[in-house]
């Protein structure tokens, strides 16, 4: 009885380690299929994270290059009515470390609605230094006289508009010139090859009286400043006088003030006031109410509490402006030099004041020559005669 007893309790013990022994083997096995489980939710989560962030850089790729290609027009046409030579100019080249400062042409044209008389509203010439870490400012007085083509004396701002006739008038000739690709200034559409022609009459003109080559043109709509400045929250800028102009709603008295976007282009633009010719302010001041908005702005866009909005403020740059620098120079420049520059690089190199007998802005031989020195030396002058 003993015996039977023993046995049953060693049948009882053997069945009971069996069944731990199996209990254990399923745990483990359950475990295991679990942590596999795991591990492949983790990477499929993973694998997953990495294609929607392979897709955002793709499409942030794509975005980043359509704006920029929306920019780009043909590199300047060189045009002569005499000749009828019209040929389009090499791309500047990218600069060595031998030949590291740059000139740039910055045209102002108020191409918003119904505007359409194709005159620039402003002319700023920058001469970028990174040697010394600077941007020199040259505002050129929109009344300035100088040669046309024609050979006769018209002020400067006019030159894009007669750009515009004589290389429509070859497209009208050539049609095989023209792009396909087209703009909207005011009410005129314009072909990019055409308006590649009008910047290109401006710009050999200030080339030739400065003496230099400008290695790119950017053409800015006003809309520019007004959506960049609203976007960045306001610009500082300390008005020295009272301004009061009805058809800009521009309303200014003096003072430390953060102008919005549409004050912030009348002030650049101020020159008539609605209380008469003793208020107005001359195309010399005009020249450096636009680079206060443009060393404010500037400012913003380089401060951090901006940097998140790359994005918007690349939207609003392609959407506005026209250049003819490429893609490639563009990377270029901005991966060579984004570090250089900062909101303090900016110089302003005033424009000599001289008018004729009739009140025309003039400059002599010496101012002028004065001034070329200035501008074009890569140091830094402290006074221009």
């Amino acid at each position: 009885m003993r015996d039977d007893n023993e046995a049953k309790n060693d049948r009882t013990n053997s069945e009971g380690l069996t069944e731990n022994l199996t209990e254990n083997l399923t745990d483990n096995l359950t475990t295991q299929q679990t942590r596999r489980n795991r591990k492949q939710r983790v990477i499929r989560y993973l694998i997953l994270v990495m294609g929607v962030l392979i897709v955002a850089a793709v499409f942030l790729v794509y975005y980043i290059k359509s704006n920029i290609d929306d920019m780009i027009i043909p590199h300047n046409i060189v045009v002569d009515s005499e000749s009828e030579i019209y040929r389009e100019v090499d791309a500047a080249p990218i600069p060595d470390e031998e030949d590291p400062d740059l000139y740039f042409l910055i045209m102002g044209l108020d191409y918003r609605g119904e505007h359409n008389a194709l005159l620039t509203d402003s002319l700023m010439i920058l001469h970028i230094i990174p040697q010394i870490e600077t941007v020199k400012l040259l505002s050129i007085p929109r009344d300035l006289l100088v040669e046309n083509t024609s050979g006769h004396s018209v002020k400067i701002n006019a030159l894009f508009s007669e750009g515009y006739t004589l290389y429509k008038k070859k497209a009208e000739q050539d049609p095989s010139i023209l792009t396909g690709d087209t703009i909207q200034l005011g009410t005129k559409t314009l072909d990019k090859a055409v308006l590649s022609g009008a910047i290109a009459n401006t710009r050999g003109k200030l080339e030739e009286l400065l003496d230099i080559d400008i290695d790119n043109t950017v053409l800015v709509n006003f809309n520019t400043v007004v959506s960049l400045v609203d976007e960045v929250g306001g610009i500082e800028i300390d008005v020295k006088r009272s301004m009061k102009y009805r058809p800009t709603n521009l309303y200014l008295e003096p003072g430390l003030q953060v102008l919005m976007g549409e004050d912030a282009l009348g002030y650049a633009r101020f020159r008539e006031d609605d209380r008469g010719s003793r208020y107005f302010a001359s195309d010399f001041e005009r020249g450096k109410q636009q680079q206060e908005v443009v060393k404010a702005l500037a400012e913003q866009i380089f401060s951090w509490q901006n940097s998140g909005k790359v994005l918007t403020l690349l939207k609003i740059v392609s959407e506005n402006i026209q250049t003819d620098m490429d893609y490639s120079t563009m990377y270029s420049m901005i991966t060579k030099y984004y570090n250089v520059f900062n909101s303090h690089s900016f110089l302003s190199i005033p424009f000599p004041e001289h008018y004729s007998q009739d009140g025309d802005v003039v400059i002599p031989a010496d101012a002028l020559s004065n001034l070329q020195r200035a501008f074009k030396s890569v140091e830094i002058e402290q006074s221009v005669e």
